[in-house]
């Protein structure tokens, strides 16, 4: 049994929990993963951390997807493109899930392991240890399918191999830098139904409003926004 094991298992909860939270940019929306695969979406809190909104997902379902997408007002919006890659993507991230169960089993039961004798300590570490590897090496396998880049993708490795409960987190991570990747309005069409949509319409148009408070009335700026706020209720539609 490891001396103070308690302090043990409270920082893998702190590290866990800080690797999972997302930090939003005001013009930022994490569409995520619920019970029975069902997709809805978050713009953070109200309450700001150093100027962006707090993201929580789940921490009790490390396997469901989220992916991070972006909004800009300085383009026009378009009718839904027919998507590239989302498939792809989501089947990329379903086929590292088992993995990231795997980690989070054995997470689970380490409360356990750490008051247990030193050769079951020492067997449940082989055993997580076997377990991130796997992990790692499933996402490498995956890389170019879900459109993950060889840097992120190395960053997220380097991630779980030094600090173990990263490695819970790897699912999210494979959506959370894919803002470049995937437009906003398609992949709402895509994953949400019609409801959320329309609250995705009111949750960014009170985004906008806080930014229309910040412009000169009148300016180029102001009308900008304005005008994407009124073609966003056509386009999420």
């Amino acid at each position: 049994m490891l001396p103070h094991a308690w302090w043990l298992l409270a920082g893998v909860v702190v590290m866990y929990v800080y690797d999972a939270v997302l930090l939003l940019y005001h013009n930022e929306v994490v569409f995520h993963e619920g019970r029975g695969g069902r997709w809805s979406f978050s713009v953070g809190s109200d309450f700001q951390l150093a100027g962006r909104h707090v993201f929580l997902p789940s921490m009790l379902a490390p396997t469901r997807r989220v992916l991070r997408l972006r909004w800009t007002s300085h383009q026009s919006l378009l009718p839904p493109a027919p998507l590239r890659g989302l498939r792809a993507w989501r089947v990329g991230g379903a086929a590292c899930a088992w993995p990231v169960m795997l980690v989070a089993c054995l997470f689970a039961v380490m409360p356990a392991a750490v008051y247990s004798p030193i050769p079951v300590l020492l067997a449940w570490m082989a055993a997580l240890y076997v377990a991130i590897p796997s992990t790692v090496l499933r996402l490498w396998r995956v890389r170019r399918v879900i459109g993950l880049s060889r840097k992120d993708a190395a960053g997220i490795t380097s991630d779980a191999l030094l600090c173990a409960p990263y490695s819970l987190n790897v699912v999210r991570k494979l959506g959370s830098r894919a803002g470049d990747r995937f437009d906003l309005v398609s992949v709402a069409h895509a994953l949400l139904e019609a409801p959320e949509r329309v609250r995705l319409t009111r949750a960014i148009q009170t985004r906008i409003r806080h930014q229309l408070d910040l412009e000169d009335l009148g300016s180029e700026r102001h009308a900008q926004l304005q005008a994407y706020s009124r073609q966003l209720e056509g386009a999420l539609a």
